[in-house]
């Protein structure tokens, strides 16, 4: 039987996210929240570089979260796990492995520079996933902030409908102050509060009547009624305040624990998901999870969905105030860390629980960069290290291509090759090239086609199959079905072949992934005496790779969707330098002095736009860019890459290869 989550000390664990666009004030809110809290008896600071949940050397230095971090502290009756994200778009995947484990989350948003890019991309994760969210408008006390246009300007741009628990006064810009909500008597025609209860209006039909006739003067009463809303998700929650001064923090915990629930139900069985792995020098593989069903103990074997068996967790840690603590156990709904010798990676579910993660990322890597060793007597080491910030973040895809002695990573961004040459050069003293980010596109077939293979030399093997290969319609991926008899391919073999198709697609004609394909296994035979598993293992891409260089291979090249907001003024240079894009534009939508564009680029064009869009609109404009799909291109040299490691097409050495004889491309 499930049951609801509590520590052996009564208190009700909650897992809040702290999400924000970079430089809103996240760590600062955090260290804030520590400090407020009693955890720690000094405040650290993101700028003097001692803050907890920035532990990384890199992180002190460049003054930005690189990894996500948790920390904890109570308050009243709660225990609080803080999880600290990073904020930059470059570092997104460790935001979409935090947001798995969340029971809430607060957004937040800089009073000054308003809603940014990445605001907007964080608010469509967080409806899609349906979590709790508050609100919390930071940096008050800076010179300029418009509170009431950056409450407006929320509502607006994220479709939301808000309801202020407090009132920033900003009167005296030397010394801002916060009035809670009962206590904004003389603010309620402000056009904060003036829209909150318009919202709580919206929602409820006796309070309509008593706004219509001005009837707000009872603060206590339509605060109450609004909170019974607010836990519904009728309208969010919405504070002011400063982390810097410390304003309005002891309000944002009290409405954490007030105003988001724990999580309902946790299984009576074993159950944790991973969300971050990290290579400790001393510990090894440190594995960050979160506890989703019965008592977790060191010691324990635990079944890993991913690798498809139990796995022993040797120790217990919890994070305490950027060191690890030793524990005996772990309870329903607490992050701790396990050691393992087991290859668990972030995103693997432990336990036979449904804990799958089917939500849309914040972004996916469309770049790729080959690294280079400075000194070629790094070459092994550099080879080494990568694999080991490939274990701590499996979106790198890393591929090293030995025969070419050449390393491969996928990237989100420029901000992430740096640091990621910080990393190997500060941990492992390699310095490194990142050659340019060149586009990942994919492959298609052009036309249908048969591929013919006969695996019949030298004996004992023994698998003859005819595969067809059609293109299927974009963005549908990759079918697969078989034609043959079992009399002629025994079930044995056809589940080989199976298993063989998604990396026979790994590199086409033109060295990309192929997709959006239909494959068929027309015909073909087994020997009773000669054929066994491998043999269908081996085979089936020399036939599916044969058929996709019968039928010819268009490239797929990725899309942006963009958003555009700036000043009327700009946008004679943005839409020049969008048409230079060959970008694909609808009509503009003007809004006072504003405007708003949309459209689609290919990200071939668009790759350092960001940094021209800053210049032409004077840092004042807002770029979003999410990756919108596919679409088919012009194949010209520049594109193509060669095939990295033996390929299927040469047989005899593909033959070789997959026997032992030598192995090329596998690391």
């Amino acid at each position: 039987m499930p049951y609801f989550s509590k520590m052996n000390s009564g208190k009700t664990v909650l897992t809040i996210g702290i999400l924000a666009h970079v430089d809103a004030g996240k760590t600062s809110i955090t260290e804030r929240f520590l400090y407020q809290s009693g955890a720690t008896k000094s405040l650290g600071s993101v700028d003097k570089g001692s803050a907890i949940t920035d532990g990384l050397t890199m992180e002190k230095s460049r003054g930005i979260s690189i990894k996500a971090s948790a920390v904890t502290c109570s308050w009243g009756n709660h225990l609080i796990q803080l999880i600290d994200t990073p904020g930059h778009i470059d570092f997104s995947a460790e935001v979409d492995r935090s947001l798995s484990i969340l029971d809430g989350v607060i957004l937040v948003v800089s009073a000054k520079e308003g809603i940014q890019a990445h605001t907007l991309n964080l608010w469509e994760r967080l409806m899609e996933r349906k979590l709790p969210v508050l609100i919390f408008f930071n940096k008050i006390d800076r010179a300029g902030v418009d509170a009431e246009q950056v409450f407006l300007d929320f509502e607006k741009d994220l479709g939301a409908k808000l309801f202020a628990l407090n009132y920033p006064d900003l009167s005296d810009p030397e010394n801002p102050k916060l009035l809670s909500f009962t206590d904004s008597t003389n603010e309620v025609d402000s056009t904060i509060l003036d829209h909150s209860m318009e919202n709580l209006a919206d929602c409820d039909e006796a309070f309509l009547a008593d706004y219509l006739d001005g009837n707000t003067a009872d603060l206590k009463q339509i605060l109450a009624k609004a909170i019974q809303y607010l836990k519904t998700g009728s309208f969010y929650a919405a504070l002011f305040g400063s982390a810097k001064l410390g304003l309005g923090i002891e309000a944002l915990l009290n409405r954490i624990t007030s105003l988001i629930p724990p999580a309902k139900t946790y299984d009576s069985t074993a159950a944790a998901k991973v969300f971050k792995v990290r290579l400790h020098e001393k510990k090894g593989r440190l594995a960050y999870l979160k506890s989703y069903g019965s008592v977790l103990k060191s010691k324990d074997l635990i079944y890993s969905q991913a690798l498809e068996k139990d796995i022993k967790i040797n120790q217990l840690f919890k994070p305490e105030l950027g060191n690890l603590t030793q524990v005996a156990e772990l309870h329903p709904g607490e992050i701790g860390i396990a050691t393992t010798s087991d290859p668990i990676l972030a995103g693997d579910v432990l336990g036979r629980e449904d804990l799958t993660d089917p939500y849309a990322k914040i972004s996916e890597a469309v770049l790729g960069v080959q690294v280079v060793a400075t000194e070629e007597k790094d070459y092994q080491k550099l080879g080494e290290a990568l694999a080991i910030l490939n274990v701590e973040d499996p979106t790198l895809d890393f591929r090293w291509f030995k025969e070419e002695k050449e390393f491969h990573l996928k990237i989100l961004g420029p901000i992430q090759t740096e640091v990621l040459k910080d990393s190997l050069l500060q941990r492992w003293n390699i310095a490194t090239t990142f050659l340019p980010p060149k586009v990942i596109y994919k492959e298609t077939p052009a036309t249908t086609a048969e591929g013919y293979v006969r695996y019949w030399m030298p004996k004992p093997c023994w698998a003859i199959m005819t595969f067809l290969i059609e293109p299927a319609p974009l963005g549908s991926g990759v079918s697969f079905t078989s034609k043959v008899r079992t009399s002629d391919i025994s079930n044995k073999y056809l589940n080989e072949v199976k298993r063989a198709i998604p990396w026979s697609l790994k590199q086409g004609i033109h060295g990309y992934e192929v997709t959006d394909l239909s494959i068929s296994l027309l015909e073909g035979s087994e020997h009773t005496v000669h054929s066994n598993p491998g043999d269908f293992l081996l085979a089936t891409p020399m036939g599916i790779l044969r058929g996709l260089k019968n039928a010819g291979s268009d490239l797929l090249e990725p899309m942006y969707a963009f958003e555009i907001k700036a000043n009327q003024q700009f946008l004679g240079a943005v839409a020049s330098d969008l048409n230079q894009m060959q970008a694909q534009l609808d009509s503009p939508v003007f809004d006072h002095d504003f405007f708003t564009l949309k459209g689609r680029v290919s990200v071939a064009a668009a790759m350092n736009y960001a940094i021209k869009f800053n210049g032409t609109t004077s840092g004042l404009g807002r770029l979003k860019l999410r990756l919108d799909g596919y679409q088919k291109t012009t194949t010209t040299e520049d594109k193509i890459r060669s095939y990295k490691g033996v390929s299927p097409l040469d047989e005899s050495q593909w033959i070789l290869h997959r026997r032992g004889a030598f192995k090329a491309e596998e690391r």
